[in-house]
C-alpha cells in the first residue's frame, strides 16, 4: 500500500471561478528537491473543459472511478457536484479558494483503497521531475517516500517542492556504573558483566509525512533480546501498545521489527520525537574485550517501507583478568599448582563461574547460574576470569598450596574503563595499569626456634666443667692440709 500521509503544498483551488490563465491544451507539473530514485505518481481526478479564451473559466467533469470521493466527506466539505444530462461536473463551494492537508491525504487514500492507476509516474533522476502534456484537469500527486502530497490545476504550469524533510533515528546504550560516559549513563559504549541485563533506547524524529515507519533492530550473538519494548513520547507519556506492533523474532534477518499505526505517526508534527526503550542480556556468547558487541538499528519508511535511514550503532564491552601463582626461590618465580581462589564482589559476594572447555589455560566465564565459585591453579600456576563489568572486585584465597603459607589479607582488584564514543570502541585497565596477569606470591619459611637449642646446651656444658674444677681444687687442697 502506498505511503498516504504527507504534507499539503499550499496551493489555491479555483474550480468554478479560476484565476489561471490558460497556456496551452496541455500543462506541466514540475517537481523541485526530488529525491533522487523515488517514485512520483500523478492521478488525475477531475478533466476541465475551459468555456473562455482565457482559460478562467470552465466545466470540471469527473473522472472515471472518482464518484464516490467526490460525494463523501472530506471532499464534500469543499465541493459541490452537480448532475446535468447524466454529466457530474464539480464546482468549489461559495468561499472556498484552497484546499487543506486532509483532503490530499483522502485523495490518495482513495485512489489506493479503489485500485485506481497513477495517469503517470516518474522516476526521479536528480533533483527535479516534469510530468508534461498533461490534459487539462485536476491532479493529485503523490510519492514514494510519502512526504509529498498535493493537489493541482493543470490549466497552467505548476511547480511543487518535494518538502523532503524524511524521518532519522538514533540509538543509545546506558552505561550502569558510576563511570558513566554520558547524561544518566546513556551513550554509545557500555560494558557489562555476562549475564548483565543492557539497556538500550532507539529515539525516532518523524518526518514531514512519511508513512509506514519499522523499527529493525539487529543484536550480535553476544546478546539476548529481553523483548520487553516500551515507547514514550519526548514529555515522558507511555504511548499505548496498539500504536505498535513487536515482531520477534523478525522475519526480515533483523533480531526484532517494531512497526508503528500510520495514525499515530500521523498524528505527530514534524520533528517530534519518540524513544522506544528495551533491553537485552549479555550471554555466554559474548565477544570478550577486544571486539565487543554491537546492536545496530535503523528506520525504514516511504512506500512498502522500501526508504532506510542510516545504521546506528552502540556496542558493549566486557572484560577478563588473568591470574598467576607464584613462588621465588632465590630470584626466579617458580609457578604454583592447587592454590584456591574465589573472586568476589563489591559486596563481598562469591561470583559463580562457568568452566570453558577446551581453553588453553583454564578459563571461568562468569555466569548467574553456574556452579563453580572455587578456582584451582593449575600446574602453571595459571587460571582466567572472563565476562567482568567495570568495577571494585576481591581475590581471595581459600587455599594455599601445602607447604605454604595462605594469604592473609585479600587483594582488591580495580577495573576501569575508557570510551571512545565516535569510534564505539573501549579500553580498560586494572588497579590503573594496562591489563596485564595479576601474580599472587605464596611465601614459606624455616622452622621456628625451640626450646632446649643449643643456646642453652652450652651453658649447662661450661656449668659442669666448672664443677668439676672445683671439686678437683677442693680435694687438694684438703691432702696440702693433711701433709702439714
Amino acid at each position: 500500500m502506498k505511503k498516504l500521509f504527507a504534507v499539503l503544498l499550499a496551493i489555491a483551488l479555483v474550480l468554478s471561478m479560476g484565476t489561471i490563465a490558460l497556456a496551452a491544451d496541455t500543462g506541466t507539473i514540475t517537481i523541485t528537491n526530488a529525491v533522487d530514485g523515488a517514485d512520483y505518481e500523478i492521478y488525475k481526478m477531475l478533466g476541465f473543459a475551459p468555456s473562455n479564451a482565457a482559460g478562467d473559466k470552465g466545466i470540471y467533469t469527473i473522472e472515471a472511478g472518482w464518484e464516490n470521493f467526490f460525494s463523501t466527506a472530506p471532499a464534500t466539505d469543499y465541493f459541490v457536484v452537480t448532475e446535468n444530462a447524466g454529466q457530474k461536473t464539480v464546482s468549489a463551494k461559495e468561499g472556498v479558494t484552497a484546499v487543506d492537508q486532509t483532503l490530499a491525504k483522502a485523495a490518495i487514500a482513495y485512489a489506493e483503497e479503489n485500485s485506481i492507476a497513477a495517469t503517470k509516474t516518474e522516476t526521479a533522476a536528480g533533483e527535479t521531475v516534469e510530468f508534461t502534456g498533461l490534459a487539462l484537469g485536476y491532479y493529485a500527486i503523490d510519492t514514494s517516500l510519502g512526504t509529498l502530497c498535493a493537489l493541482t490545476n493543470t490549466n497552467s504550469d505548476f511547480t511543487a517542492v518535494e518538502k523532503n524533510e524524511k524521518p532519522d533515528i538514533d540509538k543509545y546504550v546506558q552505561e550502569d556504573s558510576e563511570m558513566a560516559n554520558a547524561d544518566e549513563g546513556w551513550g554509545k559504549v557500555n560494558d557489562a558483566d555476562i549475564d548483565q541485563k543492557v539497556n538500550y533506547k532507539s529515539t525516532v524524529t518523524v518526518g514531514l509525512g512519511a508513512t509506514n515507519y519499522v523499527m529493525h533492530d539487529t543484536m550480535e550473538a553476544g546478546l539476548t533480546f529481553n523483548n520487553d519494548v516500551t515507547v514514550e513520547l519526548a514529555d515522558g507519556t507511555a504511548v499505548a501498545a496498539t500504536n505498535y506492533t513487536v515482531v520477534y523474532p523478525a522475519t526480515d534477518g533483523h533480531t526484532f521489527d517494531v512497526k508503528f499505526n500510520n495514525d499515530f505517526i500521523a498524528g505527530l508534527a514534524q520533528g517530534t520525537e519518540f524513544t522506544v526503550y528495551y533491553s537485552a542480556t549479555l550471554n555466554e556468547n559474548a565477544n570478550i574485550v577486544t571486539d565487543g558487541n554491537d546492536n545496530t538499528v535503523y528506520l525504514s519508511y516511504g512506500e512498502d517501507s522500501t526508504w532506510e535511514t542510516a545504521e546506528h550503532k552502540t556496542t558493549t564491552y566486557t572484560w577478563k583478568m588473568d591470574v598467576l601463582k607464584y613462588t621465588m626461590d632465590g630470584t626466579n618465580k617458580v609457578s604454583l599448582a592447587g592454590a584456591k581462589f574465589q573472586l568476589l564482589d563489591k559486596d563481598g559476594n562469591a561470583i559463580t563461574f562457568t568452566q570453558v572447555a577446551g581453553a588453553a589455560v583454564p578459563t571461568y566465564k562468569v555466569d548467574a547460574e553456574g556452579t563453580v565459585t572455587e578456582i584451582t591453579t593449575d600446574e602453571n600456576g595459571k587460571f582466567e576470569f572472563v565476562g567482568l563489568d567495570e568495577g571494585t572486585y576481591k581475590l581471595h584465597e581459600t587455599e594455599a598450596p601445602e607447604g605454604y603459607n595462605k594469604l592473609a589479607a585479600d587483594i582488591e582488584v580495580v577495573i576501569t574503563s575508557t570510551y571512545d564514543e565516535a569510534a564505539l570502541t573501549a579500553t580498560y585497565k586494572i588497579n590503573s595499569a594496562d591489563p596485564a596477569t595479576i601474580e599472587v606470591e605464596n611465601k614459606t619459611g624455616g622452622l621456628l626456634p625451640e626450646t632446649g637449642g643449643i643456646g642453652t646446651t652450652i651453658f649447662y656444658v661450661i656449668g659442669g666443667l666448672l664443677m668439676v674444677a672445683a671439686a678437683v681444687l677442693l680435694i687438694s687442697k684438703k691432702r696440702m692440709a693433711a701433709t702439714a
